[in-house]
């Protein structure tokens, strides 16, 4: 994380509301594989942890700030070709920082979840910053609303597990919940 990211986050921090504080300590990740087209609602989020991910599922990680599409390798050829217009996962082209508009009911689906996500915080969420054009740095400037696409096995599912919180950080950190826990027994020292 370099010093403008810490910076940007401290002063994000500092003006977020309780539920957009909630999702940036605790990040929101939902399974996409096997989303239901037919319903408008956003799917449960479940445990943040990659012992929750699977080979062949495709998961959408937000924390109001960075949004992450993680794709497993194994992921289904129907559910790449509908989404990402692409027979593989390996072929899907991780540099876009948005979904093609593929006419069918799943991919509509996924870009309308991605938008309803966007339309609930009060600012767009931002790229992992990978500058590669001047026209890219300067959407970044605008805080325009970009998708991170993480394979499995690539260099930026580093980045994607740092906010996986209820794994040990990469650094030996600890766990959210081991954080907790250890909140916990100060407060019942305090009280004793």
């Amino acid at each position: 994380m370099t010093i403008d990211d810490r910076w940007f986050a401290m002063q994000a921090i500092t003006i977020m509301d309780v539920p957009s504080s909630v999702v940036y300590f605790y990040p929101r990740l939902m399974p996409l594989h096997d989303i239901d087209v037919d319903s408008n609602e956003i799917p449960s989020p479940i445990r943040c942890s990659s012992e929750k991910l699977r080979d062949d599922g495709v998961y959408l990680l937000e924390n109001g700030i960075y949004l992450f599409l993680w794709i497993g390798l194994n992921v289904g050829m129907e559910w790449v070709q509908n989404v990402f217009g692409v027979h593989s996962a390996a072929q899907i082209d991780i540099d876009r920082t948005e979904l093609l508009e593929i006419d069918n009911p799943l991919s509509m689906r996924i870009r309308d979840l991605i938008e309803d996500i966007r339309i609930q915080r009060h600012r767009s969420m931002r790229l992992f910053f990978r500058p590669v054009s001047c026209f890219e740095i300067v959407q970044f400037e605008m805080n325009v609303f970009q998708l991170t696409l993480v394979r499995q096995r690539d260099k930026l599912e580093l980045v994607f597990k740092h906010f996986l919180v209820e794994d040990r950080g990469l650094d030996g950190s600890v766990s959210y919940v081991d954080f907790l826990c250890h909140m916990h027994k100060e407060i019942r020292s305090l009280l004793s």
